[in-house]
């Protein structure tokens, strides 16, 4: 059985997930720290910063199937190299990975992920042809460093007077940064604490100049490694 597993903030990667599972004949499952996987999963998760997400750094560290494809989110700018470095952080065989736009959690511009071309790494999957993929060392932009902190500037959380202090946010926070609707040093920006907050308390304003770069979708492509 192959084990669909994601990390997500905003529910872009969990809608993915849940259309590759239903491909694959299987339910998708949001990942958890210390679950154990079965020997092959395919594993989806967003680009921050041209980067693998610290939750799903430590996941992919911690895995121990001994197969694995990845589809790497993202939000119609840079992929960067997350996939390489999601390899490099994988104990096991990587056997397919891609890139894949979709939406940014950031603006909500309706693009609409094209999971069809995602078609033939399932069927590799479901084929089991569990050959090893090379993922190219791409770039990564030259303004990509300390993505944490560039999170931080860019995308300001607003608490608001409806919060009513009840932990729910802390519960969801991947990072254990929140702290009765505030965020901590830790906080990277995933949205899941707005996403969870029955009192719609929580929401985030942007920095000007990140808005005006985020405004025009420099990429749509999908990147597909099956060889």
């Amino acid at each position: 059985m192959i084990d669909v597993r994601y990390f997500s903030g905003s529910g872009h990667c969990a809608h993915i997930a849940s259309v590759c599972a239903k491909a694959l004949g299987t339910h998708a499952q949001s990942m958890k720290e210390g679950a154990r996987c079965e020997e092959t999963l395919l594993f989806i998760f967003p680009v921050y910063g041209e980067r693998v997400p610290p939750p799903a750094e430590k996941f992919l560290k911690n895995c121990r199937a001994k197969y694995a494809a990845f589809i790497a989110v993202y939000g119609g700018m840079s992929y960067g190299r997350a996939l390489w470095d999601a390899q490099k952080r994988f104990a096991g065989t990587v056997v397919g990975a891609a890139y894949l736009p979709a939406e940014h959690s950031l603006v909500n511009d309706g693009f609409r992920a094209p999971t069809e071309l995602l078609a033939p790494l399932l069927a590799k999957l479901k084929a089991e042809k569990f050959s090893e993929v090379h993922i190219p060392r791409t770039r990564r932009h030259p303004l990509s460093f300390a993505p944490a902190l560039r999170s931080r500037i860019g995308v300001r959380l607003v608490r608001d007077e409806r919060c009513t202090k009840c932990g729910g946010c802390d519960a969801v926070c991947p990072m254990h940064a929140m702290h009765k609707g505030a965020a901590d040093q830790r906080c990277i920006r995933c949205l899941a604490c707005i996403a969870a907050c029955r009192q719609n308390a929580l929401s985030f304003r942007l920095h000007p100049l990140l808005a005006r770069y985020l405004a025009v979708r420099r990429r749509n492509e999908t990147v597909l490694f099956l060889d």
